[in-house]
């Protein structure tokens, strides 16, 4: 469930250190210039379809140091870096590298989707998204394709274990 719904800043949830810690992380150092204009929300793919998806609120949020209510939802998960509001932002704000910026805090906080939580598992217990089964390899085949090759999972799974990777999948 989308948590952005909410239009009242807590000042009392405020993380002083939060704004601070945005700005400081590459991509995210134009933050300051949105002056809450809107433009980067009409062509938004996400926006179009999910009406609390809002960029612009999202930079807002980041002002006011609302650090839990951005990395608790789904919100920071949706965008999908497709540039537009990047190209449309009349003050150069690069939301979506924001966005991405704002994920790479949430990961360093423990905080990963569920979806991708999934799918990492998937790849480290597996090494592939899903399980290649005889039918896909047939599938394959009738497109004069090899076979899926066999994945290392133990490379896979020491390469998730070295990065710390596999510790925040495995986390709840």
């Amino acid at each position: 469930m989308i948590e952005m719904t909410k239009k009242e800043i807590r000042i009392a949830e405020a993380d002083s250190d939060f704004r601070r810690k945005v700005l400081e992380t590459p991509g995210a150092e134009n933050l300051m210039l949105c002056y809450q204009c809107g433009t980067c929300t009409a062509d938004c793919p996400v926006a179009m379809r999910i009406e609390e998806f809002r960029p612009r609120q999202i930079a807002r949020l980041v002002a006011y140091g609302q650090k839990e209510r951005l990395l608790e939802g789904d919100t920071l998960w949706l965008c999908t870096g497709c540039y537009t509001c990047y190209e449309r932002c009349p003050e150069q704000v690069k939301v979506s590298e924001i966005i991405s910026a704002l994920r790479k805090i949430a990961l360093k906080e423990g905080v990963l989707h569920p979806t991708f939580r999934a799918i990492m598992k998937s790849i480290a217990e597996m090494g592939y998204i899903y399980e290649i089964d005889d039918f896909q390899n047939e599938m394959r085949e009738d497109e004069d394709l090899p076979p899926a090759p066999e994945p290392d999972v133990d490379e896979i799974e020491a390469i998730m274990r070295k990065t710390g990777f596999l510790d925040l999948v495995e986390g709840s």
